[in-house]
């Protein structure tokens, strides 16, 4: 029997269709885009622009309904993969704010 990725996952990704704002460390550039999905170890989420892999970011995630807790953290870029008009950006969480 052939897994699928998802079956091989330790953890279930968590859909998230929420804003986030994205700061890049070292600049303190800032963006705004839409979060995918998220997991214990990573957040992916949409933005209009490239990020370069290795980028280090802090995301926050502030939930449209109060029934789910904000989301703060410190993240490194993975991949960043074109999708539609934008990217897709993969993530790994370094921690917590």
């Amino acid at each position: 029997m052939n897994m699928g990725m998802d079956e091989k996952r330790d953890f279930q990704r968590l859909q998230v269709d929420h804003p986030v704002r994205v700061k890049e460390l070292d600049s303190g550039r800032e963006h705004q885009g839409l979060g995918r999905d998220l997991s214990p170890n990573g957040l992916s989420f949409y933005l209009d622009d490239p990020l370069p892999v290795g980028k280090q970011l802090t995301v926050a995630i502030e939930p449209i309904k109060a029934l789910v807790a904000p989301l703060n953290a410190e993240v490194e870029v993975l991949r960043v993969d074109p999708e539609g008009l934008g990217y897709v950006v993969a993530t790994k969480i370094q921690r917590m704010l």
